[in-house]
């Protein structure tokens, strides 16, 4: 029989254990994208959870627009205020468009989830809902 060269072993050693080490270094990469990828879903999913409570928390909704309501500039305005089942209507009417405009971003930088959003020359109508 004739023997199996030395360097023929070493070589086949050497290539397996490259190939395992390149195997491993992409499973490593792979694991921390893996990684990455499940805490970016668990950040949102926090978010996600956060902004339901707070939005579709009544008591917030009710808060926030009685904070907004009860500002100086919106006063004298009239105001119209209805509360169904699943939501909250409100109508501001007045004729000077800066009242108008200065409720609209109010309204419009709150987490309020808006449902229908009417907007006239001399009135806003708005629907916030709750559930």
């Amino acid at each position: 029989m004739n023997r199996i060269n030395p360097l023929y072993i070493i070589a086949l050693t050497l290539t397996v254990l490259f190939i395992s080490l390149y195997s491993l270094n992409k499973k490593k990469m792979t694991f921390n994208e893996k990684k990455d990828e499940l805490s970016l879903i668990k950040k949102k999913a926090k978010d996600y959870k956060s902004y339901k409570e707070s939005w579709i928390n009544e008591a917030f909704v009710d808060k926030t627009l009685n904070d907004i309501l009860k500002s100086r500039q919106f006063s004298n305005q009239k105001v119209l205020r209805a509360k169904t089942k699943n939501s909250v209507k409100v109508k501001i009417q007045s004729n000077d468009q800066n009242i108008l405009n200065a409720f609209l971003n109010k309204i419009l930088n709150k987490k309020l989830i808006i449902r229908k959003l009417e907007i006239e020359k001399s009135f806003i109508n708005i629907e916030i809902g709750i559930n």
